[in-house]
């Protein structure tokens, strides 16, 4: 109730394995650096931002930053006056898992897989990545049986470099501002 924690429904499914994520943001930054935290002074924060703590939690930061914004989101993507329904996927049977995190499950028979990175400049995707997002997408779509047209939209920080692989399997891009628009 008090907006700290959210459920999200799995896809294809009620509430039966419902993720839930801690979503508050101020929340998870003092998890993540000032609980049990030993560093003081000034420029604490300066010295740990490029660190691998810091990417990681920028990274689900900015993912609960998108998730909060799935109406500006849908709205970006023109599909806004479509009737949806928003949920996660987790892989029951893929070994490294995938998870898919917003999925937006459209009445028009389309499925958007929304991919959300953080990242400090202009994002490339590369041919490892690409088939990445192609094995959660092949996933999604053998385990689940659906025979929805499947469609990947990147949301990125500051964009994404447009080369083969990004072409290949990236059906929308949106950025940081569409986030605020």
């Amino acid at each position: 109730m008090s907006g700290f924690i959210t459920k999200y429904a799995p896809f294809g499914r009620k509430f039966r394995n419902s993720l839930y994520q801690l979503t508050d943001p101020y929340s998870l930054f003092y998890q993540r650096f000032i609980k049990n935290s030993k560093a003081t002074g000034s420029n604490t924060w300066l010295n740990l931002t490029g660190s691998g703590a810091w990417q990681a939690w920028s990274g689900y930061a900015f993912e609960m930053v998108c998730q909060q914004h799935s109406q500006q989101i849908k709205k970006a993507l023109g599909i806004a006056g479509v009737y949806s329904e928003l949920s996660s996927w987790r892989s029951q049977t893929s070994s490294p898992g995938a998870q898919i995190d917003l999925l937006i499950d459209r009445k028009d028979n389309v499925i958007t897989v929304c991919e959300m990175k953080f990242s400090t400049g202009v994002f490339t995707i590369t041919k490892a990545y690409a088939d990445v997002l192609r094995t959660k997408i092949d996933g999604l779509r053998t385990e689940s049986k659906t025979r929805k047209t499947i469609f990947l939209a990147m949301i990125i920080t500051y964009g994404i470099h447009e080369n083969e692989h990004a072409l290949s399997v990236i059906q929308n891009s949106l950025t940081m501002d569409d986030l605020f628009s």
